[in-house]
């Protein structure tokens, strides 16, 4: 999977970087890999697991895309999101009211979430639609991997952003935007593994 992702994240860059193939940089992606295909085999139902194998594998590509060129591609957010929106609903009998509008829900309000953290945050309007795509994944999968994903990822992002803002002020460097989207694969990953342990 980590030679896919890699294959997936390349196709998606605009510009003339490329992403490095260091050991720690392959090491880092071998381990976030790894953990994806640990999280999501503790799903259940073949139909689930391969939409949720397909999810982690473009939010995984789109945690790369974003670290290496500060940007998430709307060729992976936009139909994610409709498939979690619209697609979602009709994998898991029994469908009732509830099922039909979780994700759409979760979207909506984790969007509503990462819109708060664009206008006070170092949040950019990616990281919102990529929020509200995780929320719509996870809302399907029920309230506490929903809660988990969003809490998990907003403290993964306060995380990253300390950090690397302290790191360019010891260095004498200028604030600079973070990349979040690898915080929030991260929060989604933490909780499909919640939820696969859950069921």
């Amino acid at each position: 999977m980590t030679q896919l992702v890699y294959w997936a994240a390349t196709q998606m860059l605009n510009t003339a970087v490329r992403i490095p193939r260091t050991p720690e940089a392959m090491v880092v992606l071998t381990a976030a890999c790894a953990a994806t295909g640990a999280a999501v085999a503790t799903l259940t139902g073949p139909i689930t697991i391969t939409a949720y194998a397909v999810f982690a594998f473009a939010v995984l590509t789109a945690a790369v895309v974003d670290a290496v060129e500060r940007r998430i591609p709307n060729r992976i957010t936009y139909p994610l999101l409709a498939i979690g929106v619209l697609g979602l609903p009709w994998l898991t009998p029994p469908i009732t009211g509830w099922t039909l509008l979780a994700p759409l829900t979760g979207a909506v309000v984790s969007g509503c979430i990462g819109m708060l953290n664009a206008v006070f945050a170092d949040q950019g309007l990616g990281d919102v639609k990529l929020a509200a795509v995780i929320g719509a994944w996870m809302a399907h999968l029920g309230l506490l991997p929903w809660i988990t994903g969003m809490m998990l990822g907003q403290l993964l992002m306060i995380a990253a952003i300390s950090g690397n803002q302290l790191r360019r002020r010891w260095a004498g460097l200028p604030r600079d935007h973070t990349p979040l989207a690898p915080s929030l694969a991260g929060g989604a990953i933490l909780a499909v593994a919640a939820a696969g342990l859950a069921f």
